[in-house]
């Protein structure tokens, strides 16, 4: 499964400490899409709640920065 984000909202390394946080380091990989990152998570029957997640990782991380 891939799933597009926005070079706009998010670096490369807030995704990459989200991946480390989620226990995904080295289960899901990146890649430059234009401006963008493409992330890939494994193709099995768990990837939809991977990526659900790491957007709700994402947020909560997004949140308390701006808390703060």
């Amino acid at each position: 499964m891939n799933v597009m984000f926005s070079s706009m909202e998010y670096d490369f390394h807030t995704l990459v400490k989200v991946a480390e946080m989620a226990g995904l380091a080295g289960v899901i990989s990146f890649h430059q899409a234009g401006d963008d990152y493409l992330v890939t998570f494994p193709d099995c029957k768990d990837a939809a709640k991977m990526v659900a997640d790491f957007r709700m990782r994402l947020r909560g991380l997004e949140n308390n920065i701006w808390n703060y």
